[in-house]
């Protein structure tokens, strides 16, 4: 986040300046404003690195599911190579049950992260999201290749060992799953609202040690209480 201030500090009124600003309102839990900052720099540079995939982020946390379904082709289309956009998009798939086109949108980040393994063989964060692909797919020794290679490689890296959580769920290892989110949380991964929501981990949802890791926030107090 410190890198993020400093870069939206030295060129303000440059579009990724507002990804940038986005991203520390992101980590303060104020959503409205990362989407509000967003959107302002989508609209001046449709591609804007990083954009789409702050926008989903946020909307995700906030619940806002159908409004990433209304952006994902757009999403895909300006991301260009960057595959973290389809995350939001799946998990708000997921939140929303609807199966068959979550199965759509996993197949083409299949497609997405082999394509980009195949030329960026060391990008541990592809493996680690190919492995919970396969596992959604039924492809259970390939999703145990790809995640053991991610963990092997970044033993101690928080998004990995998040990932590899949602990877152990899919293939129904709970216990395997709750010590990889642990860790995940020991590492320094605390977004609740993010965990809470994820579709990939219900099932720990309930778990009183999953209760433990990720209690409700303050955001997901008030969308309860509004709800």
């Amino acid at each position: 986040m410190a890198a993020a201030t400093r870069a939206a500090a030295l060129q303000p009124h440059l579009p990724e300046a507002d990804i940038a600003r986005g991203w520390v309102c992101y980590a303060d839990q104020q959503y409205d404003e990362a989407v509000r900052l967003a959107r302002g720099a989508l609209d001046r540079k449709p591609d804007c690195e990083g954009g789409y995939y702050l926008l989903g982020r946020a909307l995700f946390s906030m619940g806002r599911f159908h409004e990433i379904l209304e952006i994902a082709e757009t999403a895909v289309q300006m991301a260009g190579e960057d595959y973290n956009i389809y995350t939001p998009i799946g998990n708000a798939l997921g939140a929303l049950g609807k199966t068959d086109l979550l199965r759509h949108w996993r197949l083409r980040r299949v497609q997405t992260l082999e394509a980009h393994l195949r030329k960026v063989p060391e990008d541990v964060r592809a493996r680690v999201m190919l492995s919970i692909d396969y596992a959604s797919l039924d492809r259970v020794d390939d999703a145990l290749r790809e995640l053991n290679l991610a963990v092997g490689f970044r033993p101690d890296d928080a998004s990995v060992l998040y990932n590899a959580a949602c990877a152990f769920c899919t293939l129904k290892q709970k216990p395997e799953a709750l010590d990889a989110l642990r860790k995940a949380r020991d590492a320094g991964f605390r977004d609740s609202d993010w965990a809470r929501r994820d579709p990939d981990l219900a099932l720990l949802q309930g778990d009183p040690e999953f209760e433990r890791l990720y209690p409700p926030s303050s955001s997901n107090k008030v969308a309860a209480s509004q709800a």
